[in-house]
């Protein structure tokens, strides 16, 4: 199927009527607002335990169900011509998780059942940065980059990883209308508390006393839901786009955050022995105790890591923009002091 390279264009699409899952989300929420902006009529899939209070001030149907559900997908795939999946598991603690599997694999080949059913004509699939290899500042990942994680044996990458693979070998063999994007670490309001805002709203409490060697990519969520509505109609059928923007180390970004909200920067440089020991000392009491570790030992690992990419094939042909970083991180404090958490 053609799409015109043109994001003003919309009369491309016979309908402007879209389902989100996950809507309720960081991104799910940033997208449905892009979407709206736009003009579309969208529908918006949510965990049915969820009360969706996020998406009351906006036009939308929201439906409540079991992403793994047939009864509860089919009717919203028979109103809706696009698709953009957002919705699945994004915890790396525990390292295995029977969850992940469900959610981020299996409920990904339901969808897919049911695109083809009700011919779908275009499936936007969120994946993960790290379902290509990262690397250096002079040299990083990109959508070549084979997939490296592994070593880690985090299931939330690996089931993000296998869902992607499936995702290309049916585009290559019965043409599905598919598109991937991979968002690297995403800053950003509509943050539940327990997403990759997390390490912000730890920075502004004064919580965070050193940080490790590493360094990772950071992006704005709301580029990340401009390239999604965009690749309704920009971007090539079966391929990946790595959806970032600024690469970091986190002693940079840390001191970013702190300047960003006037407060005092993280200043103890913990070598990678001392990184990887203090992730072993946290998942070992989190064992016991059953709470889930600030930092893990296969976090803290990642956390010594170089973890660079590069959004360029994004930038050019999805269109998307690069917000400076700090306007993410002063939206996220914003967000949590207007639910009461700072």
């Amino acid at each position: 199927m053609s799409f015109k390279q043109d994001t003003e264009n919309w009369e491309d699409i016979s309908t402007k009527k879209v389902l989100v899952t996950g809507a309720d989300g960081m991104l799910g929420n940033n997208i449905v607002r892009e979407l709206v902006s736009r003009g579309f009529q969208v529908s918006c899939f949510i965990e049915k335990s969820h009360d969706g209070h996020t998406l009351r001030e906006m036009p939308v149907q929201v439906v409540k169900g079991d992403i793994c559900n047939q009864g509860d997908l089919e009717p919203l795939f028979r109103e809706n011509d696009y698709v953009i999946h957002t919705a699945g598991v994004t915890a790396m603690w525990p390292a295995r998780s029977v969850v992940a599997w469900k959610i981020n694999y299996r409920a990904v080949q339901l969808l897919v059942k049911l695109s083809k059913a009700h011919q779908v004509k275009r499936f936007i699939h969120i994946g993960t940065a790290t379902s290509f290899g990262h690397g250096p500042l002079h040299d990083p990942g990109n959508e070549q980059r084979p997939y490296s994680n592994h070593v880690f044996g985090l299931d939330y990458q690996d089931t993000k990883f296998r869902a992607q693979e499936y995702l290309l070998k049916e585009y290559r063999e019965n043409n599905f209308p598919v598109i991937i994007l991979n968002p690297t670490y995403m800053i950003g309001k509509y943050d539940n508390g327990n997403s990759s805002n997390k390490m912000i709203l730890y920075i502004f409490r004064g919580k965070v006393p050193g940080f490790s060697p590493g360094g990772k990519n950071y992006v704005h969520v709301k580029d990340v839901a401009h390239a999604a509505a965009n690749a309704l109609t920009l971007g090539r059928e079966g391929q990946c786009y790595i959806t970032g923007g600024r690469n970091l180390s986190y002693r940079e970004s840390f001191r970013l955050i702190a300047e960003t909200l006037d407060v005092r920067a993280p200043a103890i440089k913990m070598p990678r022995f001392l990184s990887v020991s203090f992730g072993v000392m946290q998942s070992a009491v989190a064992t016991i105790t059953g709470k889930p570790p600030t930092v893990s030992y296969r976090m803290a690992r990642i956390g010594c890591e170089e973890c660079y990419y590069s959004p360029e094939k994004a930038i050019r042909e999805l269109k998307m923009p690069q917000t400076p970083i700090e306007e993410g991180i002063r939206e996220s404090i914003e967000w949590f002091r207007e639910r009461g958490m700072v």
